[in-house]
């Protein structure tokens, strides 16, 4: 938990230092690959019995992608590596590997603005989830929005806020897993 405050901390540290400084972003033009990676927390389900702290877990989310405009990107990506239930003391090792495409709220809605620091997207997935407590390969969607913020030309700091839905990923009908993940984007 302390190495998640610090984390925190440094990422509001670089933002306001570059805030003041630069005008650049990773969206000022398109043809562009990037690599992301983000940690932080998930839960499994979305009642108001599932928030308790015993259900938190960490998150690990890694995601390899070509910005097409500046409205749209594809990306492949991972996710992992275990979630706690209600129902038991087990820890759910799983991993989710999966294809999707963001588009860019901000540049959908205004085009041509100059300053492009912050940008909003929404982004969705598929992919295939395997839980290895049951050993049993499914398919998954993936939704979610994220916050980016640039602090050069190659690196932007991300806020992630999105669900793992599916169909028997743990308790045996309709499961989701929800996650928010803080990380870097480097695009070249």
């Amino acid at each position: 938990m302390r190495f998640f405050i610090i984390y925190i901390l440094l990422l509001l540290l670089v933002i306001e230092l570059h805030s003041q400084t630069t005008e650049k972003s990773i969206y000022n033009s398109e043809d562009k690959w990037f690599i992301s990676a983000g940690i932080g927390a998930q839960i499994s389900g979305i009642k108001d019995e599932d928030f308790v702290s015993s259900n938190l877990s960490p998150l690990i989310n890694i995601t390899l992608g070509k910005q097409i405009s500046s409205m749209i990107t594809l990306h492949i990506g991972f996710k992992g590596f275990y979630f706690n239930y209600i129902a038991d003391e087990l820890k759910h090792n799983y991993y989710f590997i999966y294809l999707g495409s963001s588009i860019n709220l901000i540049d959908l809605a205004v085009n041509s603005r100059e300053n492009k620091a912050w940008n909003l997207l929404i982004h969705t997935s598929i992919g295939i989830f395997n839980n290895t407590l049951l050993n049993k390969l499914q398919g998954c969607l993936n939704i979610g929005v994220q916050n980016n913020y640039s602090i050069s030309e190659y690196l932007a700091l991300s806020l992630d806020i999105s669900g793992i839905i599916g169909w028997k990923i743990y308790q045996g009908d309709e499961d989701i897993l929800p996650g928010i993940s803080l990380g870097i984007i480097h695009t070249f």
